[in-house]
């Protein structure tokens, strides 16, 4: 639950003690007994302009993340196992185990994960990455000896693997993430991933029955696939670990980026809520995020940070360019006269070339008289 907004109010310059330097405030003692903070009234946060600083901030929990108390307990005592177990078991079988052997181990695991890709899809309502499970899980099952090795991922047929579970479905469809969860062999998680993680867990042993269902198959699988997941996300503990001040919060704060990245993913959309979760995890680690929610290597980064740079450089020199035109002089180019001959078009004759001739014939007989008489005379 949040708690409420807490109003501090600084005395500065100008400002006169009520009580004695000597002698405490009774009623400041009671109201910090009671456990209350005095709020200004309207009257008095209008008389004080700038001699006051009000500070706003928010206690308890925060938003999504109820549990917060135990779940820091529960990452803290995870991370000391993990420094003091975990990791080094991850680093002996990583070193230890030749990699053919490893990629085998995993590229079978994998394949046992394609019926579940498969039915999650459908349910989806996505036909054809559901048919790409299918092809890969007919692929490797055949063609890659049981799942060991990956054919399905190379020429002809160019099938990546796309995983898919029901937190995913559930994610789909609308269902809230709920609360963030920390626990132990597991990590990272919400109710509805933890949920969907259960369910996808019981998918293969209740289908195929023996030996996935059994106990002595299920734990040594779950623990290869918990030392792969570890040395596959080493990097970013390391990150957390050496760039972070806040190292719960930027694990639970990652974590909740990548799964809306993935679910909105599904749905076709853009993560567009997720602003301030990451500007408040790049405030806390001193790390770029890529669009994918990964961690950018150093040299990502670095290029990041060009592109910002002289993007920012860009900006800043486009007024200084509109100045500078601005103040060149406008340049007015005289043109030469130009001659054209142009053809006279006369015009046609109108209706009234009857009334014309008449008269024309009117001054003619006129002009014939005025003729006449001069030679007369």
């Amino acid at each position: 639950m949040v708690g409420p907004n807490l109003a501090l109010v600084v005395a500065l310059a100008g400002a006169q003690p009520a009580c004695p330097a000597d002698a405490p405030c009774p009623e400041v003692e009671a109201t910090i007994a009671a456990g209350q903070v005095a709020q200004p009234s309207q009257a008095e946060a209008q008389t004080s302009g700038s001699d006051e600083i009000v500070v706003e901030g928010q206690v308890g929990a925060p938003q999504g993340d109820p549990a917060e108390k135990l779940n820091l307990a529960t990452f803290e005592v995870v991370q000391k196992v993990d420094a003091a177990i975990v990791e080094p078991l991850a680093e002996a079988y990583d070193e230890g185990v030749p990699k053919p052997l490893r990629k085998g181990l995993r590229n079978f695991l994998s394949n046992l994960g394609e019926p579940i890709n498969f039915l999650n899809s459908l349910l989806q309502l996505k036909p054809g990455r559901a048919l790409r499970a299918v092809g890969r899980f007919a692929i490797n099952t055949t063609i890659g000896i049981g799942g060991v090795m990956n054919p399905a991922a190379k020429k002809p047929f160019k099938l990546k693997r796309e995983p898919n579970g029901f937190a995913n479905t559930l994610g789909y469809y609308g269902v809230k993430q709920g609360a963030y969860l920390y626990l132990p062999f597991i990590g990272s998680t919400t109710v509805r991933d933890l949920t969907g993680q259960l369910v996808d867990l019981s998918i293969i042993p209740t289908i195929a029955g023996k030996p996935f269902s059994d106990p002595l198959y299920a734990i040594p699988v779950g623990a290869l696939n918990s030392l792969e997941t570890r040395i596959q996300i080493d990097g970013d503990i390391e990150t957390i670990r050496d760039k972070c001040s806040d190292r719960y919060s930027a694990t639970r704060d990652l974590y909740l980026i990548q799964r809306q990245i993935e679910i909105d993913g599904l749905r076709g959309r853009e993560s567009k809520d997720l602003v301030d979760l990451i500007d408040k995890l790049e405030f806390n680690c001193d790390i770029t995020l890529l669009t994918s929610g990964k961690i950018a290597s150093e040299e990502d980064a670095s290029a990041a940070k060009a592109a910002d740079r002289e993007a920012s450089l860009e900006v800043e020199a486009m007024p200084q360019a509109y100045a500078a035109v601005a103040a060149e002089p406008e340049t007015v180019i005289e043109q030469e006269p130009r001659f054209v001959s142009e053809p006279v078009v006369q015009p046609l004759p109108t209706d009234n070339t009857a009334d014309q001739s008449a008269d024309l014939e009117r001054h003619s007989s006129r002009l014939e008289i005025f003729i006449t008489t001069a030679n007369l005379r």
